[in-house]
């Protein structure tokens, strides 16, 4: 991102500007961590065990990635399944392997990123044999040069992103970019924006190992991937133009703040929310203050 040269547009300029305006903006890598998959299918109408919902998945996952890479992003790191996952029972768990082989390498996956002009890779999948032959089928598709890139992988459990880092460090000279390359293949930018749902929390399994520096972080309030046009176009412009403080000279700024005293005496707390049956959701959302707590039960991501 470099919007140092830039004049601000208003929002409502960037929300309506071209996209390739937009993308000068655009990080070059971001990690889109959608969640609750299974909720937004429950309000489709799909049973979350279904082999329907892993289809409708795979088609909603291509369409927000879509979205964001019309806007100048070149490389999205999205993970299909966390160390929770894993421990799961049920037929969901029992089919969830076989739909991430489905979804990142079958048929109409690969289809789709030759139509699209993708690249696509699976990585943290050593250890997991049946889906060695997806990563490789990845591998093997001809994209055209410097094509944006999909990034999917899959964390079995909360130790395995310290073996890849391990590994990775372990056959190079221990610089950051050969420990880069061992680990996926190639040199990659930092990713500087991390795009998720629900409740703010950022775990090491969540962030690609090596790629995250400063990593800006937003957190949607609809499950899954609806994500459109718009509510990416707000995130960007917040990240490019609202975000970015720093300044070298601080002598004058601790007392800048006394011109917004009545914002930083306000006793605002981002994260804290209220409990909506099983969920979690912000409390400071329009109509969550109005919702009645419950006792705390086991969490429900």
């Amino acid at each position: 991102m470099d919007s140092s040269s830039m004049t601000a547009p208003t929002l409502a300029e960037f929300q309506a500007a071209p996209h390739a305006d937009v993308a000068r903006v655009a990080p070059a890598c971001l990690v889109y961590a959608a969640a609750g998959t299974r909720r937004q299918a429950a309000l489709a109408g799909l049973r979350s065990d279904s082999e329907a919902y892993a289809r409708w998945s795979r088609v909603e996952m291509m369409r927000a990635c879509q979205i964001i890479f019309e806007h100048g992003v070149r490389h999205i790191f999205t993970i299909l399944a966390t160390p929770g996952q894993f421990h799961e029972v049920g037929r969901y768990r029992e089919r969830l392997l076989d739909w991430i082989a489905w979804g990142v390498a079958g048929p109409e996956a690969l289809a789709d990123y030759v139509r699209l002009g993708w690249r696509a890779r699976l990585i943290g999948v050593n250890e997991l044999e049946s889906l060695r032959s997806s990563a490789e089928r990845l591998l093997a598709l001809p994209a055209p040069s410097g094509a944006p890139t999909l990034w999917y992988w899959v964390v079995p459990d909360s130790d395995a992103p310290w073996r890849w880092l391990r590994d990775a460090i372990t056959h190079t000279n221990g610089a950051r970019a050969a420990a880069i390359h061992a680990l996926y293949g190639e040199v990659l930018p930092p990713a500087s924006l991390y795009l998720s749902f629900g409740k703010p929390i950022v775990a090491d399994y969540l962030l690609p190992p090596l790629l995250c520096e400063c990593i800006h972080c937003y957190w949607t309030q609809r499950p899954g991937y609806a994500l459109t046009q718009m509510e990416l176009r707000t995130i960007l412009y917040d990240y490019a133009f609202t975000r970015p403080t720093w300044q070298a000279d601080k002598s004058q700024r601790g007392e800048a703040a006394v011109a917004q005293r009545a914002y930083w005496e306000q006793p605002l707390i981002l994260g804290v929310g209220a409990r909506l049956g099983p969920f979690w959701y912000p409390a400071n959302m329009t109509g969550a203050s109005a919702c009645v707590p419950i006792a705390p039960t086991a969490e429900v991501a």
